[in-house]
């Protein structure tokens, strides 16, 4: 179970959020500038929140007396511009982190990641050689190999073409129900976080509330974004 209780002073607004959900895959929509990237970065420790806990699978990584750094906290996050190294094939950005007895214990789940997110043929490429859509595909890879405890999205689709986009998505959705990892994917699309959600949420203002919980609608979101 993942549960988010966290508070952030912004320039804008302050971020209030708290949200639950568990081995599904939830969705955060929202406007620009709402506070879903803040929040992503808050649960992977890439931003400090100024109150409030975050607990992955019931275990404590950010209260008033814990802080676990984020290389710790075993998320796999994929952040909007995909934060890939330039100088390192794609091969070695997916790979980036992983011993080689982790690299020779999963190389099989290597190989279907590399098939499935059609990176076969690009991993001897550089990132900066690379479309945007398929730059991002790599940053999904390195999110995935580890297989964490728990992925984070921020747009993975946004610079995806419209072909492949609904085979990813089937692809996301696939592997969450056979790995039965917690996720949780910020978009803006209200089509795509309906199509995608088990737990749907909407931010405004830095304030969460549930939307749709197991197809079952809650309440309509705003329809000025």
């Amino acid at each position: 179970m993942i549960q988010i209780e966290i508070k952030k002073e912004l320039r804008e607004f302050d971020l209030d959020a708290s949200l639950g959900f568990g081995k599904e895959l939830a969705v955060l929509t929202g406007p620009n500038g709402s506070g879903k990237s803040t929040l992503l970065r808050c649960i992977a420790g890439l931003e400090r929140p100024d109150h409030g806990s975050v607990k992955i699978n019931d275990k404590t990584v950010f209260d008033h007396s814990t802080e676990t750094s984020p290389d710790k906290r075993n998320i796999g996050y994929v952040c909007q511009e995909g934060a890939l190294f330039p100088w390192l094939s794609v091969k070695k950005n997916i790979l980036f982190g992983l011993t080689k007895e982790d690299i020779n214990d999963n190389k099989i789940w290597l190989e279907h990641l590399y098939s499935e997110l059609e990176l076969d043929h690009l991993l001897k490429q550089h990132p900066l050689k690379l479309s945007g859509g398929e730059r991002q595909r790599v940053a999904l890879a390195r999110a995935i190999a580890p297989r964490p405890q728990l992925l984070l999205m921020d747009e993975p689709f946004s610079a995806v073409d419209a072909v492949l986009r609904p085979v990813l998505r089937k692809f996301i959705k696939d592997l969450q129900k056979d790995w039965k990892v917690p996720i949780l994917m910020v978009t803006h699309d209200h089509a795509e976080a309906y199509v995608m959600a088990d737990r749907l949420f909407e931010i405004v203002d830095g304030k969460i509330t549930i939307i749709q919980e197991r197809g079952k609608v809650i309440r309509m979101p705003l329809i000025s974004y």
